[in-house]
């Protein structure tokens, strides 16, 4: 399947495996529309057991088109029910979803890979939630980052906007390893194999029980961290910082 902005969804033969690529050149910003596709497609990936995402070497995602962070409360409603579709889709699909992170991951697309239940990060990959820098903040990573790296670090995170390595991510807990970029596709195969080869019903049982602490945060924290960035409409940093993106990018 393809929609807009070169997103895929293919098959193994056997069926039971998916694969979810972004391709949006050059570093995959996502829209609205995007992320309502990218949410349809984790639904419509069952019956197989595996969903395997990826993005481009360059990035896994940069986040979400700053220009959609619009300071408009129409604008921002439709952003936030778009990236909540993905979250919620990836935390309730019937298949293991495994993130497979290089180069830049940052914003949305970090959270998207924080949804996911395993992340395979190249050493060098850019893992950051740059947001606080254009007078925002990240819901999802609001919601799901204490769960994936512990209160901490995801005030640290956040409140700094800083980037950090995917050795640092996974040494945190963000991802469940790191591995130098040129053996990440060989150890992504090789773990989406073992998943494979593990009786269907233990892993749907496994991971029933393992989604908790995502599936409640999503549940509890992210409706309060909505309607916290909904009081930014109107504020006047996100609207400067909106305006000079879009002055730059003309």
């Amino acid at each position: 399947m393809t929609g807009p902005g070169a997103i895929t969804l293919s098959r193994s033969r056997s069926g039971e495996r998916a694969d979810l690529a972004l391709g949006i050149a050059p570093v995959n910003v996502l829209g609205a529309a995007d992320l309502d596709l990218l949410a349809r497609l984790v639904r419509e990936a069952p019956p197989a057991r595996l969903l395997v995402l990826t993005g481009l070497p360059k990035a896994f995602s940069a986040g979400v088109d700053v220009a959609e962070h619009a300071p408009e409360p129409a604008a921002i409603d439709r952003m936030l029910a778009a990236m909540r579709g993905v979250l919620e889709a990836l935390v309730e699909s019937p298949a293991a979803t495994l993130a497979v992170v290089s180069g830049a991951c940052l914003g949305g697309g970090a959270e998207i890979a924080a949804a996911c239940d395993v992340v395979l990060a190249a050493d060098d990959a850019r893992i950051g939630f740059p947001e606080i820098g254009l007078g925002c903040f990240p819901p999802g990573a609001a919601a799901l980052l204490p769960v994936k790296v512990g209160e901490a670090r995801a005030i640290e995170w956040i409140l700094t906007g800083r980037r950090v390595s995917g050795r640092e991510a996974a040494e945190a807990g963000f991802a469940s390893r790191a591995v130098p970029a040129a053996r990440l596709a060989g150890e992504a195969e090789a773990f989406a194999a073992r998943l494979l080869a593990a009786s269907p019903a233990a892993l749907a049982a496994a991971l029933e029980v393992l989604r908790g602490p995502r599936r409640d945060a999503l549940a509890r924290r992210l409706p309060v961290a909505e309607t916290a960035y909904r009081r930014l409409a109107g504020d006047a940093d996100l609207e400067r910082a909106v305006r000079e993106f879009r002055a730059r990018s003309r």
